[in-house]
Formats: structure tokens, C-alpha cells, sequence
């Protein structure tokens, strides 16, 4: 088992990419890995597939278009997109300012399988609009969240993505988890974790990997802003693997 980890992306070297984008290995575990990319202005990634991995695309900062098969749709903060394997898909920096995003891929990312294709993109549709389909749920631990994986995807790859949002000034509630371990990352605002017995200061592009049987809890130290959280499970969350300190 791995031990408590934490990091702030912007301080990770880059790796280089056939894309040409400013990409950042994150974390990778045994099920799921996370990249975080930077587009600049104007940058288009190539048109690909993966035959054995899925991705979730969740878009951080900026704006942009997601093409997938034959489907597009506007790529903005919190726009997140499922795609299984043998999907076809690219994206697009339309914005004026560098456009961001995290890449989970199930399982851990393979160089390997990544196939180029001839690009068939339809750019003169008009993209969907993205929103949420339900609203939020409140968490055990007190966060509202959105969970980003239909159950019935989350079951078959064994893993959850949700994001969250404290409230401010709210303190969630210490809990761990026997089953799944977690990473959470931090896309909005200021605060702090508690891991175990030590507590750490967070904000935009922290990453914090917590084990199992580890007590942990997060703080939104703002009064006037909320703490937006994405959290991945791996395996898939269940309540009844929610246990208080």
C-alpha cells in the first residue's frame, strides 16, 4: 500500500506528448491515472482512440470543443466527458487564454495504446451546451457532489469520480474508508486537509492521495468562496465503506 502523498501539479515536470501540450503525469495507481494538460491558445490535440482504456475529460479552466465520434460539445469549467475505449475524440483550445484539464484514464494511462486516425472531426456542427444532469447530492461527509460516472460504467471499471463543493467556512467530516483509496484534487479555492495525524494547506492544483484505514477530512478556509474538489475512489465508493473517526 502506498503511503499518504501530496503534491501541487504546477511544480511536476512536463512529459512530452505528440500533441505538443503542456502535460503533467500526475499519479498513477493500480486502476486509474491522472494527467493534467495545458493547452495554449489555438492548440488541437490528434485524432484518437484507445482500444483498452477509458478516459474521463474534465475540463479545469478556459474554453473549448470536445469532439468524440460524431458529437461535440462546448468544453468550459466543470465540463467533464466519459469516453469508453475505441472512442474517437480530440480537443480544441477556441479561447484566448490557455485552456486546462485533467485526464483520468481506466486503467492507468498506456502509451502503447494509443492509436492515431484520420481525422473525420465534424468542426461545423454546432456543440452541445454542457450541464448537469441532477443536482447535487450531499455527501456523508458534508460536501455537496455530483457523481461523474453513471453506476452502471462505475460497477463494470470499478471506480468513482465525483466533484465536490464545500461550503465556505465548512469543515467536512473526519471519516476513512477500509475498501477504497482516494485522490482528491483541488480545482477551486483555499483550505486544508487533514490525512491521519497531520494536516496539510491545499489549493488550486493540489493532489492528495489517501490510503486506506487513514482518517481524513477537508477544510474550506474561505468566507467568502467555495472549496471545489474533484474526487476519485478506486474501488467505486460505497456508503457502506464511509466510516466515521
Amino acid at each position: 500500500m502506498q503511503k499518504t502523498k501530496i503534491i501541487n501539479v504546477y511544480q511536476l515536470p512536463t512529459a512530452d506528448n505528440v500533441c505538443n501540450q503542456i502535460l503533467r503525469e500526475v499519479i498513477s495507481l493500480s486502476k486509474v491515472s491522472m494527467a493534467h494538460v495545458t493547452m495554449r491558445p489555438g492548440n488541437v490535440s490528434l485524432w484518437h482512440q484507445h482500444s483498452g482504456m477509458a478516459e474521463v475529460y474534465f475540463v479545469l479552466d478556459g474554453e473549448g470543443i470536445l469532439y468524440y465520434e460524431n458529437k461535440s460539445v462546448s468544453a468550459r469549467e466543470g465540463t467533464y466527458v466519459m469516453l469508453p475505449p475505441k472512442t474517437p475524440h480530440k480537443l480544441r483550445n477556441v479561447g484566448n487564454s490557455d485552456l486546462e484539464h485533467l485526464v483520468f484514464a481506466i486503467p492507468p494511462f498506456d502509451p502503447k495504446d494509443v492509436e492515431l486516425l484520420e481525422d473525420f472531426a465534424n468542426e461545423k456542427a454546432v456543440p452541445e451546451k454542457f450541464e448537469y444532469g441532477k443536482p447535487p447530492i450531499t455527501a456523508l461527509d458534508g460536501a455537496l457532489i455530483y457523481e461523474l460516472i453513471p453506476r452502471s460504467e462505475r460497477e463494470k471499471l470499478d471506480v468513482g469520480l465525483a466533484v465536490g463543493f464545500l461550503p465556505k467556512g465548512r469543515k467536512a467530516i473526519p471519516h476513512y474508508h477500509k475498501i477504497s483509496e482516494e485522490i482528491y484534487y483541488i480545482s477551486f479555492g483555499i483550505g486544508r486537509v487533514k490525512v491521519g495525524e497531520e494536516n496539510f494547506e491545499i489549493k488550486k492544483g493540489s493532489v492528495i492521495y489517501v490510503p486506506t484505514n487513514t482518517v481524513h477530512a477537508l477544510e474550506n478556509k474561505s468566507y467568502s468562496e467555495e472549496l471545489k474538489v474533484l474526487c476519485v475512489t478506486f474501488p467505486a465508493y460505497t456508503e457502506g465503506d464511509f466510516i466515521f473517526e
